[in-house]
């Protein structure tokens, strides 16, 4: 994808800004007589380099022109889809990546998407842990170039002044620096190696500090601070080991977003089952607004599961990685979806454009599917991650055998 900026129009939405970034920040000594305590631009972050972030007081605009518009589309972005990310960034808007940079991401199960010819396919390839991230967060930076979407990647460990900076951000500064703030992104994410332990609970306690200094202004346009933990882990303290006290720190460090303008998506990078039930275990322990999703091909076998009229399509998971959220979308990977509830979901994908006559499922189910299947073959056809091919976001067919008008789907 090509970041382009040309024939923008304005609409409002809240961009963050950051105290400007300076070696003396970030190794401030108190004066004298001054409190010990952190001043309010000081890192809390003393073993590496980032800088605090703070709600600005003018907002930048930006609105999707057509070409943009188009580069979108040639992912496989449905107009409903196009409509449900621009929604999502008035809602948040900032989001703050914490990437796992840790030595054991060098580990060889991960699985990385490569475009074939035209950008009308893709396949995967096995690969690192880290490459699997790499390829995540150089489309998440890029795709925040398009659409000026304020949004922070810090990396969990320093990778050396030679890489870049371990906090680098996209729009963040405004969007005149979008194009110089995607160089740096992707020079730093393509150059660090990983190296290093899992500190995750340092990183969670500087960004509660930041959405704190953020609160008020933030609750007040009723808008939340998307937090993504790309991991492949379980955190750790100085000395590499994962206890259960280092455990119990991570969960308290979670535990203090409580009540706070915040929205959690952990992203793991592995399949290790003692890894994956922690931070799914997670959501039953805590009070949070707190998603966990897999990789593209995981996810997409656990949407098939209870949902297999489905293509869980990659334009889908990306949108889950950048912090959309909406009720449908956790149902699909936990139980089938029911009539009321198919109609929604079409109505996000396919955008409200499209969905003028459609008839009621529980009236004329035929009607409903027949228009359905024409909103489906009226879009690209997307990889399916499970058919391994070429398939319409919907197989009419299979949802017709699974919700037909014989069919009681009981809740």
């Amino acid at each position: 994808m090509q970041y382009n900026n040309k024939n923008a129009y304005p609409i409002a939405t809240a961009v963050a800004t950051a105290v400007p970034d300076s070696d003396q920040v970030a190794t401030a000594v108190p004066d004298p007589g001054q409190s010990t305590k952190t001043r309010p631009t000081d890192t809390l972050l003393q073993k590496g380099r980032s800088k605090r972030l703070l709600v600005p007081q003018q907002a930048s605009s930006k609105k999707l022109s057509g070409d943009e518009e188009m580069a979108l589309k040639d992912q496989g972005y449905t107009d409903g889809l196009i409509k449900s990310i621009a929604r999502n960034n008035m809602i948040f808007p900032l989001r703050i990546w914490i990437v796992d940079n840790s030595g054991s991401m060098m580990t060889g199960d991960g699985h990385r998407l490569v475009e074939t010819g035209y950008s009308k396919d893709v396949r995967f390839v096995s690969c690192t842990r880290w490459s699997e991230i790499q390829e995540t967060v150089e489309y998440h930076a890029q795709i925040a170039a398009l659409l000026e979407a304020p949004t922070v990647f810090r990396l969990l460990n320093d990778p050396g002044r030679f890489c870049g900076p371990q906090q680098f951000s996209i729009a963040e500064r405004g969007s005149a620096l979008v194009s110089e703030d995607l160089s740096i992104a992707l020079n730093t994410i393509r150059s660090a190696s990983p190296a290093g332990l899992t500190p995750l609970s340092e990183h969670l306690r500087e960004i509660r500090s930041n959405v704190i200094a953020m609160k008020d202004e933030l609750l007040q346009n009723g808008q939340k601070v998307v937090i993504v933990l790309a991991t492949d882990g379980l955190p750790s303290n100085d000395y590499g080991a994962s206890n259960p006290s280092t455990l119990r720190e991570f969960k308290d460090c979670l535990r203090s977003l409580e009540g706070l303008p915040v929205w959690i998506v952990v992203r793991l990078c592995t399949d290790e089952d003692q890894v994956v039930d922690f931070y799914n275990d997670l959501d039953n322990q805590l009070e949070l607004s707190l998603e966990v999703i897999d990789d593209f091909t995981g996810e997409a076998q656990e949407v098939f599961e209870y949902n297999k009229w489905l293509n869980y399509a990659l334009p889908l998971h990306r949108i889950r990685e950048m912090g959309f959220s909406h009720k449908l979308f956790d149902l699909l990977d936990e139980r089938q979806l029911t009539k009321d509830e198919l109609s929604q979901f079409f109505l996000l994908i396919f955008g409200p454009d499209k969905f003028d006559g459609v008839p009621d499922p529980h009236i004329d189910w035929n009607g409903f599917v027949k228009c359905i299947d024409r909103m489906a073959n009226g879009e690209k056809k997307q990889w399916n991650p499970i058919k391994k091919k070429l398939t319409p976001w919907v197989d009419t067919r299979k949802l017709h055998s699974v919700y037909g008008a014989d069919t009681c789907i009981c809740m």
